[in-house]
């Protein structure tokens, strides 16, 4: 996989933070779940097959209903409630911010329905050994399920395009995806943690990833890879990207960037051109969208 964009600004350091090295005895994992019960318990019996894995799993109830499946207590899990559906951002800070007693450095974030190789976190500790002192993040690939036979459309699509890696320039990653990524506490206490201003589950994390390399480098972990299964349907898919779109056009008002309104795409594989065509029209109208309220206004 190689990546397909960049954020087109210039990402400066403001201040290089030295946090603790990367160790799983002080790593927590934050898994938000919104009507994906199913899904949710995929990810956490994913990881708690990992040897090693983190000291703690973190598992946010953002959904509206308080109510959770009987699965969840039989996990060595801790399991956070709080009224109403929030969003995906104050979900990942409330768990960040839990006080458990344990001391922790790092935080790993992921979503629901990501699956991993027990050898997963292993991977991440050696990638990170490799990595600059300064390094407040690091970011790894999503790529989706491809069945034997091959007749995977979307997820051959999200895995070629490189959909779910991190935007980058000549210095590495300019920002994370949340649904593979470690952040240092101490990064992320710095800058507030996510910005709840993100109703959606799009943009969140590439705004905290941008804010995040200003205090210094997003290391690349490309072996510790997780697999999430994309559903098979165009439908889907366009909901997806004009999700993403809104996200982006939320991105750009936030952090005062130039237009990150996509314009073509052509696919790797002639043969899945049709999903990068959906792709385009979808983001487009989720960011136009998003950005007419303020046009209006204008």
């Amino acid at each position: 996989m190689s990546w397909v964009w960049t954020i087109p600004i210039e990402i400066t350091p403001l201040q290089l933070l030295r946090p603790p090295l990367f160790c799983l005895d002080h790593t927590r994992v934050v898994v938000p779940t919104y009507r994906d019960w199913d899904e949710a318990r995929i990810t956490i019996e994913a990881i708690l097959d990992c040897r090693p894995r983190p000291a703690e799993v973190m598992l946010v109830n953002d959904n509206a209903e308080a109510t959770r499946p009987a699965w969840v207590s039989r996990y060595p899990i801790f399991a956070i409630d709080y009224p109403g559906n929030r969003g995906p951002s104050y979900a990942r800070n409330t768990g960040a911010r839990f006080r458990s007693g344990r001391p922790i450095d790092w935080l790993y974030f992921t979503d629901t329905g990501c699956q991993r190789d027990t050898a997963f976190f292993a991977e991440l500790v050696d990638a990170s050994m490799a990595m600059p002192r300064t390094t407040v993040a690091i970011a790894a690939p999503v790529v989706g399920v491809i069945d034997s036979g091959g007749n995977s459309p979307v997820n051959r699509y999200m895995t070629e395009e490189a959909i779910l890696n991190p935007p980058r320039d000549v210095h590495g990653p300019q920002a994370i995806v949340t649904a593979n990524a470690a952040v240092s506490v101490a990064a992320f206490h710095a800058l507030g943690g996510f910005d709840t201003t993100y109703p959606f589950a799009a943009g969140e994390d590439l705004d905290l990833g941008v804010r995040l390399r200003r205090l210094g480098p997003i290391g690349w972990a490309p072996r510790a890879v997780i697999s999430h299964q994309f559903i098979e349907s165009e439908d889907d898919l366009r909901r997806r990207f004009r999700r993403y779109g809104a996200g982006t056009a939320h991105l750009e008002l936030r952090l005062g960037l130039p237009s990150l309104r996509v314009q073509s795409i052509v696919a790797r594989d002639p043969a899945l051109q049709h999903l990068a065509d959906v792709q385009v029209l979808a983001m487009r109208s989720g960011y136009d969208a998003h950005l007419a309220p303020r046009v209006l206004l204008e």
